[in-house]
Parts: structure tokens; sequence; C-alpha cells
């Protein structure tokens, strides 16, 4: 098996991780964004919540209603707390996959570099390996020539 065949391979090999590296970071992109949506919607909700509370404490309501707004500005704090929590969690997988992705760039380009190392020595193997032949040649056609003007 000859080298270059074994560069393609692990070069297609190293741009299929990239491409699955690059996926997995729009996946993680999407849940973030999910993630922020969720934040914002929490904090909408806790905000009509306190609104509702303010409404009730500034006019005349019974107890039950209080303690309703209450339970509903609490349950809505939870919310943003477990949102942002999902938030941090989602903004973390999201710069894994861009690492992930860096490393996977960077080892396509190693292998491309080797590949392009490899091509050049050949080329210049080849180049050389020309040069001969045409040096043979040429010392050839030299002694021919002399040969031929011999007495």
């Amino acid at each position: 098996m000859s080298n270059r065949f074994r560069l393609g391979i692990v070069l297609r090999l190293r741009e299929m991780g990239e491409e699955t590296a690059r996926i997995e970071l729009g996946h993680a992109l999407d849940a973030h964004q999910r993630a922020v949506a969720l934040v914002e919607a929490a904090q909408k909700r806790a905000g009509q919540e306190l609104h509702w509370l303010s409404d009730l404490q500034g006019g005349t309501s019974d107890g039950g209603q209080l303690q309703s707004a209450v339970f509903a500005v609490a349950t809505a704090q939870r919310a943003i707390v477990a949102a942002q929590e999902r938030l941090a969690r989602a903004a973390d997988a999201l710069f894994e996959a861009r690492r992930v992705l860096a490393e996977a760039t960077r080892q396509r380009e190693v292998v491309e570099r080797l590949r392009d190392r490899f091509l050049m020595a050949e080329r210049r193997e080849t180049e050389h390996q020309d040069t001969l032949a045409m040096a043979e040649i040429a010392s050839t056609q030299h002694a021919i020539r002399v040969a031929r003007n011999r007495p």
C-alpha cells in the first residue's frame, strides 16, 4: 500500500471527523439558542406574575389571591433558576463542541501538510529521476558523436 493511498485514507477520516464535529457544534448551538429562549420566556413569565402580585397588593384583594400570586412568583423564579442552569450547561456544551471542532480541524490540517510534503518530495524525486535520465541521454549522445568523429 503506497504512502499516498494511506495518507488519502487518513485525510478522509480526518475530514469526516471534522464534519462530525461541525454537525455537533450545530446541535450544541441549537440547544444553546433554545436555552436562551427558555430563560427569556421564564423571565417574561416571572414579570407577568410580579405584575399580577403588584396589582393585587395595590387593590383590595383577599388573602387567597395574594397567596396564589406569591406562590406563582416563587414558582416563576424557580423556573428562571432552572432555565439559567440549563443555559449554563448548554453554554458549556457549546464551548466543548467548539473545542472539539478546533481540534478536528487542526488534525485535518496536520494530515494535509504531511500529504503536501509527501507530494512535494515525490515530485522532486520524479524531477531528479528525469534529470538523471536526460543526463544519461545527453552523455550517450555525446559519446556517440565523439565515437563518430574519431579517425
